[in-house]
């Protein structure tokens, strides 16, 4: 299913895809921002090619100037939707300016009902534009990830490996867990 949502104007558009034959329309210019985006973050780019990006994430959220891509939020479900990867336009400041002024609207929009776990660039920004008040204890990481961690002294940070890097991360958001009793 997908929806349309107009912030600015008729060219400025977010659009939530699901259906698996709207992604493939679009999966070149998404996998291209992507592997653009994460190309100088260690361990990561998540996704080996475009068939793996459509199987292993389920929603869509995409940013749309003048009809061309310039941003995008992958969800998976996983304790609700889990945002698995992002990325802005950068080829051009006016672009990029755009990109996040809407990304940082549907955060603001969307903490109380998705989660991330976020390091590095992606942590600075969505702590900027209003994920600070939705960070999640990082005694809960271990259990929503599935995986092992090691716990940072500051209570919200931790550690695990990515791709074979040790990568510093933070929750920031509502996993489904707590949407009822958390916040």
């Amino acid at each position: 299913m997908t929806y349309k949502t107009s912030l600015l104007a008729e060219h400025i558009y977010t659009e939530t895809i699901t259906n698996m034959y709207d992604k493939l329309f679009i999966v070149d210019d998404v996998y291209t921002l992507l592997a653009k985006a994460y190309e100088n973050v260690a361990g990561g780019f998540l996704f080996a090619n475009k068939d793996e990006l459509i199987i292993k994430t389920d929603t869509w959220e995409v940013f749309y100037y003048e009809g061309n891509v310039i941003g995008v939020v992958l969800y998976k479900a996983k304790k609700g939707l889990k945002m698995v990867a992002l990325a802005i336009d950068s080829s051009s400041k006016h672009l990029q300016n755009y990109a996040k002024k809407m990304m940082s609207c549907f955060f603001k929009l969307t903490f109380s009902k998705t989660w991330m776990e976020v390091s590095e660039a992606a942590e600075k920004f969505i702590r900027k534009h209003g994920g600070e008040q939705f960070l999640i204890p990082s005694i809960y990481a271990k259990e929503l990830l599935g995986k092992d961690v090691e716990l940072c002294d500051d209570g919200f940070h931790y550690t695990r490996v990515i791709n074979g890097i040790v990568k510093t991360k933070v929750i920031i958001g509502t996993p489904q867990k707590f949407q009822k009793s958390f916040y």
